[in-house]
């Protein structure tokens, strides 16, 4: 066997790099202690990467033995000679799920990926290896012109090597910093749920390519008889319907008295038309419809087929990126698709997304609002929720000192605006919306929240004097958010709400995950996996895998999910 060559360029500070052929990297592998963990990186071809025969792939992987100096630097097919072998070892990565994707490669524990603990510390910070390498005055090397470009074949074989080591070299001492943080906040279970979603972006989403081309041309009929109505009403044929100041100006010819920006302009956003649209003005109420249609043809009709590959769409899942822990969704953002309860296009949409032989679908009830109840100890939303009684209903009840047989449709409905808002810091002149009244009845429909539920509110305004004095809120789970100097703290609820409820979620889509129900989507409080007529078994998965999550915690509350069947999936 040839010897070994190592090189260190001046730039690694002593560390260095070789280029094995197979013999010598089995003999590398072979010599590390068993057990020894590995750090993986991978330089691409671009970065659209996720899915069966994606546009972009590895064609460079450089590995570290934790504790080592020399980083092994390998081509794509070596590589794949020995895939087998790496397999077998713990793997530590830096967004580790985008190298998974393009290699192509099913590790046999789950990864751990260096990202986690920077997140789970401060959920609003960076993440990035150079932001966090800049933090500790880490000398890293700048990312090549040619990988910025997507032009990595015309990058010199000694600037590659040299910068992927870096990268192994410096996530290496950023895990070896972290392992005790890991160990104390179990991050064990971020890891799983990085397998997981990583399952998830590998199955992809079946889209119904002939469904949504019907589904088009129906919203382009309406979008033109909508238009033509408006025109009908008086909006000039020439002018840009499309254009807010167009149409705010012409609202104001017109006779409507619209409320001005700071700056003094008009304002004619959703909720200036919707409050002419509640005072029966139905010009409004055309252009609302209007602005719906165009929206949802513009961001998922006509946009969606761009995403599709061989029938499927690979979203990418970012679990690592929202100030509260949520998932977000990208390339395409299939979050944003409303539920389409009041509107058919939406839910003709969300028929067109399906798995392989169907899906079903379940989601928790009222998750975030049982969160609240468990924390807070109201004892009208625990005993709501313990008796199965309609809790909005009861919360009405006790607002206004009646029954709830007694409570009306419209008092019950103010009183789940409230349930669900509140909590996300919604005040009077939101509130007033919601209520279509005046911002003074919403300002005393609070107070009359307020003093029903002393207990949530009681718990409410101590996290937010806490949070405005330590610049800090948390899940249940410990996953922290920092506010920066001058921020608002008044997401602290947020993020402990909405926070713990999806820590729910990414338990559910790991037990779900493992239990081999295959899931393809989670789309806030819904998961939805691949196959008809597994409802029932999702649904218990999911109550299952919360009410284990955080035991004591959220003592006292169940956490249902409701399961539905494909066909009223989006309903």
């Amino acid at each position: 066997m040839t010897a070994l060559v190592i090189e260190r360029p001046p730039e690694l500070n002593g560390a260095g790099y070789c280029r094995p052929n197979p013999q010598q990297l089995h003999a590398l592998l072979n010599a590390a202690p068993e057990g020894t963990p590995w750090v993986i990186d991978t330089e691409t071809t671009g970065l659209e990467v996720r899915g069966p025969g994606a546009k972009d792939t590895a064609v460079w992987i450089g590995l570290l033995p934790l504790n080592g100096s020399i980083a092994v630097i390998l081509d794509r097919g070596i590589f794949d000679l020995v895939r087998d072998r790496i397999a077998e070892l713990q793997l530590i990565g830096h967004n580790v799920r985008f190298d998974l994707h393009a290699l192509d490669f099913h590790p046999k524990k789950p990864p751990i990926d260096t990202m986690a603990a920077p997140y789970f510390g401060n959920m609003a910070a960076s993440k990035s290896l150079d932001f966090l390498a800049a933090k500790r005055g880490y000398p890293k090397l700048a990312t090549p012109h040619e990988l910025k470009t997507g032009q990595i074949e015309k990058l010199p074989f000694e600037t590659l090597a040299a910068y992927l080591a870096d990268d192994v070299l410096f996530t290496e001492r950023l895990y070896r910093e972290q392992e005790k943080f890991i160990r104390h906040f179990k991050l064990e279970d971020d890891f799983a749920l990085e397998r997981a979603v990583f399952n998830m972006e590998q199955r992809g989403v079946i889209l119904d390519e002939q469904r949504l081309r019907a589904a088009r041309n129906l919203a382009k009929t309406d979008i033109a008889a909508a238009k033509l109505r408006l025109t009908s009403m008086g909006f000039p044929a020439t002018a840009n319907i499309d254009s807010p100041t167009q149409i705010a100006a012409w609202l104001i010819e017109n006779g409507r008295r619209l409320p001005l920006t700071p700056s003094g302009k008009p304002k004619c956003d959703k909720f200036v038309l919707q409050d002419l649209a509640d005072k029966g003005d139905t010009f409004a109420e055309v252009l609302i419809n209007y602005r719906r249609l165009t929206k949802l043809d513009s961001a998922f009709l006509s946009k969606l087929p761009e995403h599709a590959r061989n029938g499927r769409i690979y979203p990418s899942i970012n679990t690592m990126l929202t100030r509260t822990g949520r998932f977000s969704y990208s390339d395409p953002n299939l979050q944003q698709i409303p539920k389409g309860r009041n509107l058919p296009l939406a839910k003709e949409i969300r028929q067109c997304l399906t798995g392989e032989g169907g899906v079903s679908v379940a989601d928790y009830s009222q998750v975030e609002l049982r969160v609240a109840a468990a924390l807070s100890k109201e004892p009208v939303l625990l005993e709501a929720f313990a008796a199965g009684r309609d809790v909005h209903r009861e919360v009405a009840a006790k607002m206004l000192g009646k029954s709830p047989d007694q409570v009306s449709d419209v008092e019950r409905f103010g009183a789940k605006a409230v349930n669900f808002g509140i909590l996300n810091g919604m005040g009077a002149s939101r509130l007033a919306v919601e209520l279509k009244s005046s911002v003074a009845h919403a300002a005393g429909f609070l107070e009359e929240y307020r003093s029903a539920m002393p207990a949530l509110t009681q718990w409410m305004f101590d996290l937010w004097e806490r949070a405005e004095t330590d610049r800090i809120a948390y899940t249940c789970s410990g996953r922290t958010r920092i506010f920066g100097e001058g921020e608002s703290t008044r997401p602290a609820v947020s993020v402990l709400v909405q926070g713990t409820a999806a820590e729910l979620m990414r338990a559910a889509i790991v037990f779900a995950d493992e239990s081999r129900l295959r899931p393809i989507l989670a789309v806030h409080d819904e998961l939805v996996i691949e196959g008809q007529g597994h409802e029932r078994e999702l649904a218990e998965a999911m109550r299952y895998a919360a009410e284990s999550r955080f035991p004591e915690a959220l003592y006292g509350v169940s956490f249902p999910a409701d399961g539905f069947s494909a066909l009223t999936w989006g309903g």
